[in-house]
Order: structure tokens, then C-alpha cells, then sequence
């Protein structure tokens, strides 16, 4: 796709260009100056909402404190009532039936009173150790034992206390129409020593109503929640159903008193505002959805929509109209130059501005008006052309005759290797050895030497025309000398400098063996040092003076040629770095009396056309 699109995007005309990168402007500017506007409102949102929420649950929770402080107040108050307090006394005191039936009378008023009294409650019931009172205004679950069923169960497992929160529940005594949140008082009477027990049932359907008249949002739910972390009143919802599953330490969030939090029930995101009260061990926990919350900035997205919509109409409108007029002029340029490729030279650009279109026009016109120039020129050279035809010709004769020089000279080393051969074939005949082997080893110096006009040879070869130059002088000298040479594994074929070694020879033989009054020994060595190759020539010989080697180091060091002393290596040197380049070339350490050492440094793997 990406090499589909550009070419078709460079070759796009000026104007659709210019028109594309307004637009492309614009939707950089404006879609994201709309995204931090929505973020920016939603966050609005969110902090309101969640500041809201604080405050409200900080209001229900109130609320649910006083409601919940007069129902305590009412139970407490019943221990300082005479008519209650003379009313039990009478009952558990006395066996007297008269007694049971007043009891009976006097509870189910006062069981009905409490229920008229506060909307909140949905029934009371008391348990006495000689019997059990119910509200005869409701219809009671026949046959119930309280002290069987689970409420009883639940309150004995925390006998120190002597008021008890319980958990939502299907009523026990009642057929209530929805479920109940049971509190139980315990206490005692004056003279009776065994313990009472007076369950008021709440409605949970009542608080649920009263939250849902605060919050009555879509997607939005309460839910109160004991330190246990048991339900005291929820709706049926499936997402309240699915936060009661989540694990929390509900004792750290009361502790804490109000806190807010983030949290995903499935793929819905939701705000959670945390708010305990101070009568009844609650949570109240106010669950706002994500959803829900941002419906509100529906308007606000419309609103962006739409005049992101209007700046990009607009925008492309501007951008034409700005395109248009920019490459009009450059338009008319491009038809001038359309001319130009027709051969119509008197075609003229006429812009009257000095902006760049202005100076592009004036270089345009300037261009044609030289090439008018030229072609007058080119016409009056045309004459001399013919000139320069016959001069080329005549040239081209004498380098025909270079040519035929050059290999009549080619001609004159077969010549000598022919001449050297018939030599070495009359002096075997005549049982003259040492003649022979000497124009063997002259033939052979003169065949690498010569190397068909090549610079670069294989090491092997240079090893081989050193050997044969060693072999003339040690013929030459007798046994003044002795040699060996030696070459790593691999490097046989690595190309190196032609006669490269020879003179270094030569330079062993005259100044370091030729004094001796012993006989010497030249070594030769190839060595490879990681990406290089080192050919040393080593002697026993006289060796160099230290001040006299010091003027050879600082005559290398300069790259400066010379001779005058014999050292015919500087030729060596600066053909080495002619070659390679400034790494390298030759080095000597030497030693009076010891011997001398020269090391000739090029590079390994070196290919002959690359040099040639």
C-alpha cells in the first residue's frame, strides 16, 4: 500500500498537494483540540460527580443515623416505660392466665404503634422464656419457635453484645411482602433473671425506595453493606449481585469512614463512593456507572462533532481556494515551459511580482535567453567541428603507431628468456652445472619480474623470485651465506607488492653480511597478523649504527625517498603506501653487531583489479 501511495502522492499537481496539507492541517489542529475538550468535560464531569456523590452519602448517611438513633432511642425508652415495664413484670412473674391475655393485647398495640410510628419498621416481635408476641395485625408464620430458628442461631455466636445488626433476610415471624433487615435488642427485667429479646424487622424495599429517590441515574445502585461484608440492603440487580462477589476488607473501608475507588464489572467501568455510618455497623456504597455518567456529555460530543465537521468543511473550502490561487501562476509557468520543449524560444514568463514565482520567472526567462545564446554559438562552431575531426583522426594514426611500439618492445623479453634458454641447454650438453643453474635462476628472476606488466603478484611467486636472486648471489658469494625462507599455511596465495623482498635482500647482503668475517644467514618469513601480513627479512649481519637508524625511522616517517646509502627499500616503502595508504609500508629495528630486522606491513586479501 505504502509503495502504491507515495508515488501517487509525489506526483499529485501543486494544488491538490497544497489543498491535501490544509486539510491535513486542519484534522491535526481540530481533532485533537476536540479530544482534550471531551476529556477536559469529562473530567469535569467525573470530579463533580464524584464531589456529589460524597455529599450525598454523607447526607443519606446522616439521615439513616437519626432514622436509626429515634427506633434505638424508642427500644431503650420501652425499659424506662412503666406501663411495658409493669406489663412484662406481671407476665413473668405470674402464672396467671389474666396476665398472658393482657400481655397479648398490650403488645400487638404496641408492636402496631411502632410500625404506624416509623415507616421504616415492618414488624416487632418478642421473645419472653414463658412465651412469644407477635404483631396479631400481621399474619404470622404458624408454626415458629424463635429460639429455632436462623436469627437466634446467629445471635449466639456473639453473646457479649445486646444489640444486633443482621443481615437482609425473607422475615421470619411475618409474611412480609419483601425481605427485612431484623435488629434485635436484648435485655433484661427487674426481678426476672433470664434474657428478652425484641426483634424489629426494617424494610429493606423502604431504604432501597429512599436511595433511589437521590440517585435514580441509569446504571447507577446503592448498596449497604455490614463490617461483615454481608448485604443489609441491595437491589436484584445482576451488577449488584457480581460487586458483592468482590473480595474487600470491609473493616479497613469503615475504619476509613469515606473513601472513593475505581473498579470494572465486566466491561462496564464504575466510580464507587464509599460512606460508613455511625448508629448501625454500614457501609453505604454508591456505585456510579461509567456509561451513565459520561450520557451526560452527549450533548457536548454532539456539539464537537459538529463543529469539527464545520471546520473541516470549511477548511477544505479555504484550501482550495488558497491552492488555486498559489499554483495559478506556477500553472501558466509550466505551460511556458511546454513551449520551450516545442522549440518555441521566443516564449516569455510575464508575472508582475517579486515573490519566488516573481524570481522563478525571471530565472526562467533568463534561462531561455541563454539558451538562444547557445544555439547561435553552437552554429558558429559547427566549422570548427570539421577541424577537430580531422585533428582526432591524426591522432588516433600516431596512437596506432604507439601501439605497435609497444609490442614490437613486448617482443624483446621472450627474446631474452628464448636467448637464456638456449644457453642453459649448451651448457648442460656441456656438463657445466653451475652455469646452468645460474641462468635457471637468472630466467626465473627475470620471467617474475617482468609479470606480464602486473604491479600485484601471489606471495608464493615473490617468495620464488627472492629465492632465485638468493641463489645467484650465493653462487656468486660461496658460502659466505646461508638462507631459509618460510611462510604461514594460507598465504601462499595472498597478493602482495611485486619485488618487494628483493631489495630488502639485497640491502642484507651488502650491509649486514658482506662485512662479516663469518659466514651469515638470511631469513624470510610471511606471517599473518589479523587482517594484515607481515614479510620480515631478517640477519645476523654487522647490523645498523644507532644514530644512522634513527635517520632511517625519521625518513620514513616522512615518506621521503632516497637512496644515497645503500638503503634501496625507501623504494619499497613509498611503493607499499602508493598502493595500500598510510597504514602501512616498512619498519626496521636493528642492533650493531646482532643483526638487522626490516618488516614489510600490506593488507590481506587484496584483489588485483582493484588496483589495477
Amino acid at each position: 500500500m505504502r509503495h502504491r501511495f507515495l508515488p501517487m502522492l509525489r506526483n499529485m499537481r501543486l494544488k491538490q498537494k497544497i489543498a491535501l496539507l490544509c486539510m491535513v492541517l486542519i484534522l491535526c489542529t481540530t481533532l485533537p483540540f476536540g479530544f482534550l475538550l471531551y476529556r477536559y468535560f469529562a473530567d469535569i464531569v467525573r470530579e463533580s460527580s464524584a464531589t456529589y456523590s460524597k455529599e450525598v452519602m454523607l447526607n443519606v448517611g446522616n439521615f439513616l443515623d437519626q432514622k436509626l438513633k429515634v427506633i434505638i432511642n424508642r427500644l431503650y425508652g420501652l425499659r424506662t416505660d412503666s406501663a411495658f415495664n409493669s406489663t412484662t413484670t406481671q407476665f413473668l412473674l405470674n402464672d396467671d392466665p389474666r396476665y398472658h391475655a393482657e400481655a397479648l393485647t398490650y403488645y400487638s398495640n404496641l408492636f402496631a404503634e411502632l410500625r404506624f410510628s416509623e415507616p421504616f419498621i415492618s414488624s416487632v416481635f418478642l421473645y419472653t422464656p414463658k412465651g412469644e408476641f407477635f404483631d396479631l395485625s400481621l399474619t404470622i408464620n404458624n408454626p415458629y419457635s424463635f429460639k429455632e430458628g436462623r436469627l437466634y442461631g446467629e445471635i449466639m455466636k456473639e453473646r457479649d453484645s445486646f444489640l444486633y445488626w443482621q443481615p437482609h433476610s425473607a422475615g421470619e415471624m411475618y409474611r412480609e411482602s419483601g425481605r427485612v433487615i431484623p435488629l434485635v435488642f436484648k435485655f433484661t427485667v427487674m426481678g426476672y433473671p433470664e434474657e428478652l429479646f425484641m426483634v424489629v424487622n426494617l424494610k429493606e424495599q423502604k431504604i432501597l425506595d429512599y436511595l433511589r429517590q437521590i440517585d435514580h441515574e441509569e446504571g447507577n445502585f446503592t448498596i449497604i453493606v455490614n463490617d461483615k461484608g454481608q448485604a443489609v440492603a441491595q437491589d436484584q440487580s445482576e451488577a449488584a449481585a457480581r460487586y458483592m462477589e468482590l473480595p474487600r476488607d470491609w473493616g479497613a473501608v469503615m475504619a476509613a469512614g469515606s473513601m472513593n475507588a475505581k473498579l470494572s464489572l465486566g466491561r462496564e467501568r464504575y466510580f464507587v463512593n464509599y460512606q460508613s455510618t455511625s448508629v448501625a455497623p454500614w457501609v453505604l456504597v454508591h456505585i456510579q456507572s461509567e456509561d451513565g455518567l459520561l450520557a451526560r456529555l452527549r450533548s457536548i460530543q454532539v456539539f464537537v462533532v459538529a463543529a469539527l465537521l464545520g471546520s473541516i468543511v470549511l477548511g477544505i473550502a479555504v484550501a482550495y481556494y488558497i491552492s488555486r490561487n498559489l499554483s495559478r501562476p506556477l500553472s501558466n509557468l509550466e505551460r511556458s515551459m511546454k513551449q520551450i520543449r516545442l522549440r518555441n524560444f521566443n516564449v516569455r514568463f510575464h508575472y508582475p511580482y517579486e515573490d519566488e514565482v516573481g524570481k522563478l520567472g525571471q530565472s526562467f526567462n533568463f534561462m531561455v535567453e541563454e539558451i538562444q545564446d547557445l544555439i547561435y554559438q553552437s552554429n558558429r562552431y559547427i566549422s570548427s567541428l570539421q577541424q577537430e575531426k580531422e585533428r582526432v583522426q591524426t591522432e588516433q594514426h600516431l596512437k596506432r603507431k604507439a601501439e605497435l611500439k609497444a609490442l614490437q618492445s613486448q617482443m624483446t623479453p621472450h627474446f631474452l628468456y628464448n636467448t637464456l634458454d638456449s644457453i642453459k641447454w649448451m651448457a648442460e650438453k656441456n656438463d657445466q652445472m653451475e652455469i646452468s643453474r645460474m641462468v635457471t635462476a637468472l630466467a626465473s628472476f627475470f620471467r617474475i619480474a617482468l609479470s606480464r606488466g602486473k604491479e600485484l603478484i601471489a606471495l608464493r611467486e615473490e617468495l620464488h623470485h627472492t629465492e632465485c636472486y638468493l641463489t645467484i648471489q650465493q653462487m656468486r658469494y660461496g658460502d659466505r651465506f646461508t638462507f631459509s625462507m618460510e611462510a604461514e599455511e594460507g598465504l601462499s596465495e595472498e597478493r602482495t607488492v611485486k619485488l618487494l623482498l628483493q631489495p630488502l635482500v639485497e640491502n642484507a647482503i651488502y650491509h649486514g653480511i658482506k662485512p662479516l668475517q663469518r659466514q651469515g644467514h638470511i631469513r624470510i618469513s610471511a606471517a599473518g597478523e589479523g587482517e594484515d601480513m607481515v614479510l620480515t627479512v631478517e640477519d645476523d649481519g654487522a647490523g645498523v649504527h644507532p644514530v644512522k637508524l634513527a635517520m632511517i625511522r625519521k625518513r620514513l616517517r616522512e615518506t621521503r625517498t632516497g637512496g644515497d646509502e645503500g638503503y634501496g627499500f625507501y623504494n619499497v616503502h613509498d611503493r607499499i603506501r602508493l598502493y595500500f595508504g598510510e597504514p602501512y609500508g616498512l619498519e626496521m629495528e636493528s642492533s650493531p653487531g646482532k643483526g638487522t630486522v626490516v618488516r614489510a606491513r600490506v593488507p590481506r586479501g587484496v584483489k588485483e583489479e582493484e588496483y589495477a
